[in-house]
């Protein structure tokens, strides 16, 4: 009987050295991002602020590019002329929004979504045909100007230069009409 007792005692010693009550750690170096149980350990009053990095709102407001909703009209020429029109939206530094395009008499239904950062614009406009227009644009004011590229499923990869402007929503239920 005086045996098992201490048997009893490097078994059990053992058993949390090795971390037997939480899998895959050890109860001496536990995960500094989980409890003993597993679950994850909430950030508090900056005892692990370097964990709480990712994900963390910005200190200040961003500013806003542009309205929260605006018409772009922007003239897209590479080897077809096009008239772009978009009712655009702005959510922090992310826009997006939708409208139409005209190329050869033919108007097609187009969404459209991006970024801003600061003067520069990224905008992808994906048409009902699905044709890609990646446009990189500069904002100078209410003017709008940059190239893009083009890639489809009916032709080979485009490049183009983009001119427009940026208005206020206005009445344009109708089909969009050519450049004039």
């Amino acid at each position: 009987m005086g045996l098992i007792r201490p048997i009893a005692v490097v078994i059990l010693l053992v058993v949390l050295a090795a971390g037997g009550f939480a899998p895959g750690s050890s109860a001496l170096d536990p995960d500094p991002q989980q409890d003993q149980r597993g679950n994850a350990t909430p950030v508090l009053m900056g005892k692990n602020v370097a964990e709480a990095g990712v994900g963390q709102e910005a200190t200040g407001p961003k500013a806003r590019l542009l309205s929260p909703s605006v018409n772009w009209v922007l003239e897209l020429d590479d080897s077809i002329e096009r008239r772009l029109q978009l009712d655009m939206y702005q959510s922090n530094d992310v826009i997006f929004g939708k409208g139409k395009i005209l190329a050869e008499g033919i108007e097609q239904n187009v969404s459209a979504s991006g970024t801003t950062l600061g003067d520069k614009l990224h905008l992808d406009v994906l048409s009902d045909d699905l044709s890609l227009f990646r446009l990189t644009l500069t904002q100078n004011g209410k003017s709008i100007y940059g190239d893009y590229h083009i890639y489809s499923t009916r032709f080979l990869p485009q490049k183009g230069i983009a001119m427009g402007k940026i208005g206020r929503l206005s009445d344009q239920n109708g089909p969009i009409s050519p450049a004039s």
